[in-house]
């Protein structure tokens, strides 16, 4: 009767041994999936950050080609460079922190990680998007002043639709 009990007692113990175990791989998935994720949205970031700045230098020069009564306050509302940089040195900064700390940080502080990258996707789109609309205003403004700066702003790409980034949100665990 005791080799029953020991029997019973050496299988339950197998079982939560082997409970533990598909638990902590669980765990240690979802973790890397969200290591994976911050990885990601960071690169997606990076891009969107080196699109901005490009699409502005873009601006800059077509507005640099317009009367200066049209443009007086436009050149220097896109001068967001300094804002882009310091974007860029943040996504650095939280690489780095990624690289030193990512294999002790918690979940939850991953979670947050990623969480904040994409808050940061969505407010560089939601910028972008006010900086095609003061583009388009401008481009017709000047048109009916300027109408050749409609040809102009063409070549440079200013004032026509152009796609937003990818800002599907990533899913939250």
């Amino acid at each position: 009767m005791m080799t029953v009990y020991s029997l019973f007692a050496a299988l339950a113990l197998a079982g939560l041994v082997v409970l533990y175990l598909v638990l902590r791989l669980i765990g240690l998935r979802r973790r890397q999936d969200t290591l994976r994720r911050i990885m990601d949205s960071a690169d997606e970031l990076e891009r969107d950050l080196h699109a901005c700045r490009d699409r502005m230098v873009s601006m800059q020069q077509w507005v640099a080609t317009l009367p200066s009564s049209l443009t007086r306050d436009a050149l220097s509302s896109l001068n967001l460079a300094p804002l882009v940089q310091k974007a860029l040195k943040d996504l650095l900064l939280r690489r780095l922190w990624l690289r030193d700390h990512g294999d002790i940080a918690t979940l939850a502080q991953l979670k947050q990680s990623l969480n904040e990258l994409d808050r940061s996707r969505r407010t560089l789109a939601e910028q972008m998007e006010k900086l095609e609309a003061a583009g388009r205003e401008l481009v017709q403004a000047s048109t009916e002043t300027h109408p050749v700066s409609a040809l102009m702003a063409g070549a440079y790409g200013i004032g026509q639709d152009r796609a937003a980034p990818d800002q599907t949100p990533h899913r939250q665990d």
